[in-house]
């Protein structure tokens, strides 16, 4: 998700719950306090974790993504969940980067990082550290539409043939969301949200599988002003007025806005 203002935010252990049964490999939630990345995450399923009853009550921020994992590359490990992160000098300026990935990379090895090593085993931390790579390379300093048109580029090219990738990318004050060309999952989905913020539904067909319950009561000013955002997921796991990606889209989210591409802009 992407916010003007910190948001607290209540994901109902419910849908983590539902999802243990078909991924049961591991629950991570990545956020910025103040610009820092805080992440918290383990190889287990939700519904067994005191640590997760606590993330799930005190969370404040503007930019979160959140990621349950069904293991299809590497072993059951705290390096093999989501989401990723990494400390990198981008551009001459430090940068803390998390990542999530929904899908499977079947040609990994055409992806070799060659300065960040993965600490895990999987396809999703080695194009992390791929993707980091070339932003580096490239010198991103303040990003600018060409900038995000190589990203995207970039993504596609990982998404050729038949990879599957659905992800997202954050270094706390951008949310890079792309989705799998092929619809892996469904792809991702997209919904603006604006005080006085309601329960949404988290939904699979009739089934109910818990909610997303969020908070404007700890900001400061009328709550219409200053908090409104968004909040995007796989389209597997909702209901309600959603906006689908395109195949291949990458939307980029900068404090409740949609920056990129130019025809979302808001």
């Amino acid at each position: 998700m992407s916010f003007s203002s910190p948001i607290g935010t209540r994901i109902s252990l419910d849908i983590f719950q539902a999802r243990g049964q078909t991924n049961p490999d591991g629950w991570g939630i990545g956020y910025y306090i103040d610009g820092l990345l805080q992440v918290i995450k383990e190889p287990r399923p939700a519904v067994r974790s005191m640590l997760y009853e606590f993330a799930e009550h005190t969370i404040e921020t503007k930019t979160l993504i959140s990621h349950v994992r069904r293991s299809t590359c590497g072993v059951r490990s705290y390096t093999n969940t989501h989401p990723f992160y990494r400390s990198v000098y981008v551009g001459g300026r430090l940068s803390e980067f998390a990542f999530a990935h929904n899908g499977t990379v079947k040609d990994v090895d055409r992806f070799p990082p060659e300065c960040f090593s993965p600490l895990g085993t999987t396809d999703s931390e080695t194009i992390f550290c791929y993707i980091l790579e070339r932003l580096v390379k490239r010198g991103v300093v303040q990003w600018t539409t060409h900038d995000f048109e190589f990203l995207r580029d970039l993504l596609t090219d990982i998404n050729d043939q038949e990879n599957e990738v659905n992800c997202i990318l954050t270094n706390g004050e951008l949310l890079f969301c792309y989705s799998d060309e092929n619809r892996h999952n469904g792809g991702l989905r997209l919904l603006r949200r604006t005080p006085p913020f309601q329960a949404l539904d988290l939904v699979e067909g009739e089934d109910v599988l818990g909610t997303v319950e969020m908070s404007t009561q700890n900001i400061a000013g009328p709550p219409a002003e200053a908090a409104m955002g968004y909040i995007v997921v796989t389209r597997a796991l909702t209901g309600g007025e959603w906006d689908e990606f395109r195949p291949g889209e990458l939307v980029v989210f900068r404090e409740g806005h949609i920056v990129f591409p130019d025809d979302r802009l808001d």
